[in-house]
C-alpha cells in the first residue's frame, strides 16, 4: 500500500490522534481534484474516526481517475462491487459507497457534504477566491474540514494534527461551529 503515497505519508498518517466526533447519518466525505487517491482519506478516516462504520466518499476530478482507483483496490487487495455508479468495499471495518465524478469543482453545483478533505489543492484553488467560502458554506453544521493548505478565515473550532502531514506546513483540521 505504501507504494501508492507520498514519501513518509503513511508513517505520519500513523501519528494522528483519534478524535472523539459523530455525525448523525452517515456522513459524506468530498474530495475534490483527487486524482486517484483513494487511499489517503481513508487512512485519515481510519486514524481520526476509528469508530465510525459507514463512509460516503464522493471522489471529483476533471480526468476519469475511476479504473485507476479499481485498480488500485484491487492492488491492495479489496474486493469491491459496482452497482449504478457507485462502488462499494470495507476498508478493514468501514463500509465505504464510493462515487466518482468527472467535472470541473469550481463550476460544478457543490453538493452538502460533512466532511471536505483536499490535499495538495492550493495551486488550482488559489485563483478563485470564492472557493474556500463556497466550501465552508457546503460543509455541515459540526462538520469536519481537512485540508492541508489555506481556510485560514472560515469559522472553525481547530483541531491538532501532525504539521508534516502537510507539503505546505499548514494542515488544518476543523470543526464548523
Amino acid at each position: 500500500m505504501k507504494q501508492f503515497l507520498f514519501d513518509d505519508d503513511y508513517e505520519n498518517i500513523q501519528k494522528i490522534i483519534p478524535i472523539n466526533h459523530s455525525f448523525p447519518t452517515t456522513p459524506l466525505l468530498f474530495y475534490p481534484g483527487c486524482g486517484c487517491d483513494i487511499l489517503t482519506p481513508l487512512l485519515f478516516i481510519e486514524k481520526l474516526l476509528p469508530e465510525l462504520s459507514e463512509l460516503k466518499l464522493h471522489l471529483v476530478d476533471e480526468k476519469d481517475n475511476l479504473d485507476l482507483i479499481k485498480t488500485i483496490l484491487d492492488d491492495i487487495e479489496i474486493s469491491f462491487s459496482e452497482q449504478n455508479n457507485t462502488i462499494t468495499f470495507y476498508w478493514h471495518h468501514l463500509h465505504v459507497s464510493l462515487i466518482f465524478t468527472q467535472e470541473d469543482v469550481f463550476v460544478m453545483n457543490l453538493p452538502p457534504f460533512n466532511i471536505y478533505f483536499e490535499r495538495a489543492f492550493r495551486i488550482m484553488k488559489d485563483a478563485d477566491q470564492t472557493y474556500e467560502p463556497r466550501i465552508y458554506q457546503q460543509l455541515s453544521e459540526n462538520g469536519l474540514l481537512i485540508s492541508d493548505s489555506g481556510f485560514q478565515e472560515q469559522q472553525l473550532k481547530r483541531i491538532s494534527i501532525p504539521e508534516k502531514l502537510s507539503a505546505y506546513q499548514e494542515i488544518i483540521l476543523g470543526i464548523k461551529n
